[in-house]
């Protein structure tokens, strides 16, 4: 018997959940309600609300008003009109171009199944979805400009069908009951694409690009706005689509996420992705409460992406492309943003990198040993972690950049000191010319007197282990700029003294047994 009333209750709880609304609540004065079915402009198929009841119309409503049109009825809109208040559609709306939807207009579509009114949706108004329980409405693909879902009561996965389309706004997700809403869908070996203008919002329930188990699909996102996830579950792909691929592009706005679920389900390794491209800086950023089963990202040359304190975690493969640029303010660095991904993290040579934390910070041995751009902005300092060639521009910003383990700048490498410092002058060594001396050398350094940079020139005949240091005049060690073999020739050392005080100092350089010691002036 128990078993019995739980049923009951249970089925009970699913019809009530899936009734459609059938009146309008709490109707005020003005209101709007259809008798029958009819033309727009026959005032005798409206009722208009009194303030206490509902009586016959002595006009047809003009769109300002909140209009239902009661299941069983239709409307057809044989006039041009403007909506600039409410328009439910309980029944059926058919309209030959006259219907618009203007800004701060409503159309809400307020029944399971049915049919969309062919309109013109303009910059403002808003297309909600509600009561919506096993089956979308026919003639969904238009161009919106708000998209609303608020369907507590849906129990089927359900898309909207959209193809070469734009959504002027926002889109945002209230309430999926017990099932998920898709932005598209598409045949095996088909294409969908969408593009959306304004703000992505999930707030509960479940949204997704699509949900196909077609083969070798093609959905395509262009997005120019912001996604903020709140709660509920929002996924690049919940279908296999075997061989296809989902790319959702953000060319403008920033990802937020937080006490939610992200998934991905395309079979194909790879094949579903979030990919960053504007040319310039966004952010990622994952808050507390997430369910990070899968993230897939990819990262463009030409972006800065800024994560933050945010890990990313689960089976989605990552891809930052050359030229891009990830900056984290974890203290592990690059290692501890990515160590929890279970996918392949492919960071390309020459992928940039930015350490922005406030408590000291390592760059980890996952970042390449060969990197673009490398941005240092910690008070608190950053510690390279392995030798590393820098082809682009290390920009010191705040902070000591610990080159105890050093460092090479690479054919397009250079240096930028705009606020941070390097705990250890540059220096490197570069073979001036193929002739190899018949002994041993050293040239007096040029410019001498110097401010704050000059070169130091030697040779050697035979391959050698070189040691160059600096010292004051009283014989205190102030740096070493070299230490290394060198095969037979002749080589060049830049010296940057800006560390150091005005005076003369020493320079010495032995090769195996061999020694020789030179003054040289800094003069600031």
């Amino acid at each position: 018997m128990k078993h019995f009333v739980t049923v009951f209750l249970f089925l009970g709880m699913l019809l009530f959940l899936a009734a459609p609304v059938t009146a309008q609540e709490d109707p005020e004065e003005g209101d709007y309600r259809t008798f029958e079915s009819g033309d727009w402009n026959d005032t005798a198929i409206w009722d208009v609300y009194s303030g206490g009841a509902w009586n016959a119309a002595d006009a047809p409503p003009n769109g300002s008003e909140t209009i239902t049109v009661l299941p069983g009825d239709s409307v057809y809109i044989n006039v041009e009109v403007a909506i600039t208040g409410r328009l439910v559609n309980q029944g059926r709306i058919a309209s030959d171009d006259n219907l618009r939807i203007a800004d701060g207009g409503i159309f809400q579509h307020d029944q399971d199944a049915g049919y969309m009114p062919i309109a013109v949706w303009e910059e403002g108004s808003t297309f909600l979805v509600t009561s919506v329980v096993t089956e979308a409405p026919a003639d969904r693909n238009q161009n919106y400009y708000h998209i609303i879902f608020d369907t507590p009561g849906l129990l089927s996965n359900l898309n909207m069908d959209l193809n070469n389309v734009t959504i002027g706004g926002d889109i945002r997700v209230i309430d999926s009951g017990l099932a998920r809403w898709y932005l598209t869908s598409a045949l095996a070996l088909d294409t969908a694409a969408v593009t959306i203008m304004g703000d992505v919002f999930v707030e509960n329930g479940a949204f997704s690009v699509q949900g196909t188990s077609n083969a070798m699909t093609t959905f395509t996102v262009h997005h120019y706005g912001n996604i903020e996830v709140t709660g509920g579950n929002f996924s690049i792909s919940r279908g296999s689509q075997p061989g296809g691929t989902t790319r959702w592009y953000l060319y403008e706005g920033d990802f937020f996420m937080s006490n939610a679920t992200t998934q991905s389900s395309t079979a194909t390794v790879g094949g579903a992705k979030f990919v960053f491209t504007k040319d310039g800086e966004q952010t990622l950023t994952l808050g507390e409460g997430n369910t990070l089963t899968a993230l897939p990202i990819e990262v463009a040359s030409g972006t800065t992406l800024h994560m933050g304190y945010s890990q990313l975690a689960g089976s989605g493969s990552v891809d930052i492309k050359e030229g891009a640029i990830v900056g984290t303010a974890l203290p592990g660095g690059v290692e501890e943003v990515f160590e929890e991904v279970a996918a392949e993290v492919t960071l390309e040579d020459e992928s940039g990198y930015l350490f922005n934390g406030t408590e000291g910070q390592i760059t980890s041995e996952m970042m390449p040993t060969l990197v673009g751009d490398l941005v240092i902005d910690n008070p608190e300092g950053v510690t390279l972690t392995q030798e590393t060639t820098i082809n682009g521009v290390l920009r010191l910003l705040e902070g000591v950049f610990d080159n105890t383990i050093p460092f090479e700048l690479g054919p397009n490498g250079s240096i930028s000191e705009e606020g941070g410092s390097l705990l250890h002058p540059y220096t490197s060594v570069d073979e001036f010319e193929n002739d190899i001396p018949e002994t041993f050398f050293v040239d007096q350094n040029y410019p001498n007197p110097f401010n704050p940079t000059t070169t130091i020139r030697f040779g050697v005949p035979t391959t050698t282990f070189v040691t160059v240091n600096v010292f004051n005049m009283l014989g205190q060690h102030m740096v070493t700029l070299f230490e290394d073999d060198v095969t037979g020739g002749t080589y060049e050392i830049p010296f940057d003294a800006s560390t150091l005080s005005s005076g003369v100092y020493l320079y010495r350089i032995q090769a195996g047994e061999v020694v020789t010691t030179k003054r040289l002036m800094l003069i600031k």
